[in-house]
């Protein structure tokens, strides 16, 4: 799976590696492009599965709490119930021609049914790989507002405390391919005032030298900064601004990119403006500008990321009743 999915996968199995206390190694400087080795992901979980067991992959998943900002987050969180994030999960999937794919057997009032197979009789997903994306899944069903999300792996619980023992075996008999999804209540309404891309923080994982030039930054991105400049307006020398940075493996040109990616995310996701408006209110230097760069980070144009996940895009079907 070297594609767009395995790079956003890395980037939440990195976090949630950390909120672990487990060092992501090289997952931590994983692509921000849209594609990541195949190789890089196996090792990783192999290295995990070693260290703490089976049973910690599903938690994983909530990593990307703490990524909230990034496209595709915004692209799957920004479901309005769960059918609808499931759909977007699929049509994900089919986007990026993964080869394994998540089949929704139902999808009822609070829980669903999901089975992850391998297309055209390839090798099914690993026990890992299973417990990943199904981690994955559970949390994006946090992230759309749902409450005391449950996760059963082969009939055995995952999450919110998983069973080691039981996820063991189930893997050894080769029963993880199953899942059933638990949850209370429902998607709350979108808040009125869907706040704009100014105010949208930035990457928590950052430290406050990164994430303070990164809030200056959106606040106009059609004014773009020297960072002498920049580093003049928060009051901070350029040289101690740029060797902070560094410190934390940023650079300026980084920030400039994340800032201009996310918001055009974000104005694609929420708002009917035309694309070459949203790529002008981004900071881009043109359209075209615009369409490599988010092609390059997500694996979509600007037209095919909207129109699979802005607020008017058309809910796919196949989720069973």
């Amino acid at each position: 799976m070297s594609d767009f999915a395995s790079a956003a996968m890395m980037r939440v199995l990195a976090q949630g590696l950390r909120e672990q206390g487990l060092d992501p190694g090289a997952a931590a400087t994983a692509s921000t492009g849209a594609r990541v080795e195949l190789d890089l992901k196996r090792a990783l979980l192999q290295r995990v599965v070693a260290q703490r067991g089976l049973h910690v992959l599903p938690l994983l998943g909530r990593g990307l709490h703490r990524l909230t900002h990034e496209p595709t987050h915004q692209a799957l969180a920004a479901a309005r119930s769960p059918r609808d994030l499931f759909e977007r999960w699929l049509r994900l999937e089919r986007y990026i021609h993964s080869r394994h794919r998540c089949v929704v057997e139902a999808c009822r009032e609070h829980e669903a049914h999901v089975r992850h197979v391998s297309l055209r009789g390839g090798a099914p997903p690993s026990a890992a790989e299973d417990l990943v994306v199904a981690g994955v899944l559970a949390a994006l069903l946090e992230a759309i507002g749902l409450q005391r999300v449950r996760l059963h792996v082969g009939g055995v619980p995952a999450l919110p405390e998983p069973d080691a023992a039981g996820l063991a075996q189930a893997a050894r008999r080769g029963r993880t391919a199953g899942w059933q999804l638990a949850w209370d209540g429902s998607v709350p309404p979108p808040a009125p005032g869907t706040p704009p891309p100014r105010e949208l923080g930035a990457d928590l994982a950052w430290p406050e030298p990164a994430r303070a030039t990164y809030r200056h930054l959106v606040r106009d991105l059609t004014r773009p900064l020297p960072l002498r400049e920049l580093a003049a307006e928060v009051g901070t020398p350029w040289r101690t601004l740029q060797r902070r940075l560094g410190e934390a493996g940023l650079s300026y040109s980084r920030l400039l990119a994340e800032a201009r990616c996310r918001s055009g995310a974000w104005r694609l996701l929420h708002t009917v403006d035309p694309i070459a408006e949203v790529g002008f209110l981004s900071g881009f230097a043109d359209q075209a500008h615009f369409t490599r760069e988010l092609q390059r980070r997500v694996g979509l144009p600007p037209a095919a990321y909207r129109a699979a996940f802005g607020a008017t895009s058309g809910a796919a079907s196949g989720a069973g009743g």
